[in-house]
């Protein structure tokens, strides 16, 4: 149960980000004349999306003041 706005955004954010990078962004391994290119192309669009998030992302989401989360790095 979400109870404050607060405890929203941080369940919420950064995860949102990636939910709306995946739902508008088309790569271009991702189109069907290409499906074929290999997974470094992969890794470098996901190199090239986390550090958009943690350079530019996360900073907009503090300067309006939003709580989010971010997991420590690591094995669970």
């Amino acid at each position: 149960m979400v109870r404050t706005d607060e405890q929203l955004d941080y369940m919420l954010f950064p995860r949102l980000l990636a939910v709306a990078e995946r739902a508008w962004h088309e790569a271009d391994w991702q189109s069907a004349e290409n499906g074929s290119l290999m997974r470094s192309r992969r890794t470098h669009d996901w190199e090239q999306f986390a550090n958009t998030v943690g350079y530019r992302e996360l900073r907009k989401l503090e300067h309006r003041g939003v709580k989010y989360r971010l997991p420590p790095p690591g094995v669970r």
